[in-house]
């Protein structure tokens, strides 16, 4: 009668997929360990990306690329550059802030290069 209840309770966790022989592995003596596949215990779990690195020359092409591409979109004209009023509509403050350093030949505009000297100039 005890075996019978045992294989049935068996049988109901099997059919469940609570307990099955093939989810027994190896663990230290006296361990069974089961591996559950379920909403919260999934059997497989999805990969995840390698983190972006945040430091260094990283870092700095990832700053260059944005603010070369924030240069690109309010470059309307597609002149190459810029002037202090065109930065200040576009919300390139630092640009519009440091124009006159940025622009050293004094020509009321600025290229991408100019800004990128000017960055690299700054301690």
């Amino acid at each position: 009668m005890k075996s019978t209840l045992y294989a049935m309770a068996f049988a109901l966790c099997a059919m469940a997929g609570v307990a099955q022989a093939s989810d027994i592995g190896a663990a230290p003596a006296g361990r069974v360990v089961r591996h559950v596949d379920g909403p919260f215990f999934p059997a497989t779990r999805p990969t995840t990306a390698a983190p972006v690195a945040s430091t260094g020359d990283a870092l700095q092409a990832q700053a260059m690329t944005r603010l070369k591409t924030s240069f690109d979109a309010a470059d309307v004209t597609k002149s190459g550059s810029l002037t202090q009023q065109q930065a200040q509509k576009n919300r390139l403050g630092y640009i519009a802030n440091n124009f006159s350093q940025i622009d050293v030949n004094k020509t009321g505009k600025v290229t991408f290069d100019d800004v990128k000297r000017y960055l690299q100039s700054q301690p």
